[in-house]
């Protein structure tokens, strides 16, 4: 297979690279983990200052929730959390700065402030004017995979909400979509992303795909995914993933009778020690970025992966006896 290829605004990353590691910053007093948390200018720079500190490779900066039961930020408050944040790290880092928007105004804000990347989690099909957007600009796009906009009635997906999305699939459609594998359901999802990626002039380097980890998804469905991973990459594509503290991750470690409840401190360890778990197989698999709250699990478990993955390049040592103390 031919190295796969990334570009935003002047740069370009050529397969393979190492995983990177794209610490989140929540702008939001709501965010499923940690809501509240970094909510406002100030808090948000010092949590991405903290973040690049210990070692991130990107930033990805949100400001509106889309757990569960989240409600709808109006754009012009949405924008008033972000663009202040991107405006500073722009003058602090360089590191590529995504935001995570599914709102082209919001989009187009966030590149004026000198935004690398959006993030959209409706890949395109939740704002009409999203792909046209990032088509005008020089900066990449994360296209996610939504399996709430693709199946609206399944279980899954009635608990959260309907990111804008609306008549984007035919009745006919959404018919075919209710029993579809979910790997397959993924590629047609993508096929309807892409397809407006090439009326808008997006270039393909510049498209990193993510399946959707967690959005109106079952637990099985949440697996297979992540285990079948490689279709990205054999659809051309950098590949972006998103499992960090996700409910099945702590469901998967809860009935294996291990705490969870992040109001202890083992619980909260034991959610990110298992998430980084996924960062270890993602790296093995050649994922070139994942998205986490806490750089410690994931950068630990990234570089151990990370040296398996690349044996062939690593510093041949010979090791002495352990000394008797």
């Amino acid at each position: 297979m031919e190295n796969l290829k990334f570009s935003y605004r002047d740069k370009t990353l050529t397969g393979p690279v190492k995983t990177m590691i794209c610490g989140i910053i929540n702008v939001t007093p709501d965010s499923f983990s940690d809501g509240g948390k970094y909510f406002g200018r100030d808090k948000a720079l010092k949590r991405a200052e903290e973040l690049i500190k210990d070692g991130a490779d990107m930033l990805d900066i949100g400001g509106e929730s889309t757990r569960p039961g989240s409600t709808y930020v109006n754009i012009d408050e949405e924008i008033d959390r972000v663009a202040p944040v991107v405006r500073e790290l722009r003058n602090i880092t360089d590191l590529p700065l995504s935001v995570d928007t599914w709102k082209a105004a919001v989009a187009k804000a966030a590149i004026e402030e000198g935004a690398d990347i959006i993030n959209d989690i409706t890949g395109f099909l939740g704002d009409k004017n999203m792909a046209e957007t990032i088509g005008l600009s020089s900066t990449a796009a994360i296209v996610m995979f939504n399996p709430v906009i693709a199946r609206p009635n399944h279980p899954s997906s009635k608990i959260f909400p309907s990111f804008g999305a609306q008549g984007v699939f035919s009745q006919d459609e959404l018919k075919d979509f209710r029993n579809m594998e979910i790997v397959k359901l993924m590629k047609e999802y993508f096929k309807k992303s892409l397809d407006l990626a090439k009326k808008y002039n997006i270039p393909k380097e510049r498209i990193m795909l993510d399946p959707g980890i967690g959005f109106g998804l079952t637990k099985k469905e949440n697996l297979i995914l992540i285990n079948e991973i490689d279709v990205i990459r054999e659809m051309g594509f950098f590949t972006f993933l998103g499992v960090s503290r996700k409910r099945f991750v702590q469901n998967i470690i809860e009935t294996s009778g291990f705490e969870t409840n992040p109001e202890s401190t083992e619980g909260f360890e034991n959610r990110d020690e298992a998430s980084s778990v996924l960062t270890s197989i993602a790296t093995l698999k050649g994922v070139e970025a994942v998205r986490v709250h806490t750089l410690k699990h994931h950068k630990l478990a990234r570089d151990v992966a990370s040296a398996v993955r690349f044996a062939k390049d690593m510093e041949d040592i010979n090791f002495g006896s352990y000394k008797n103390k």
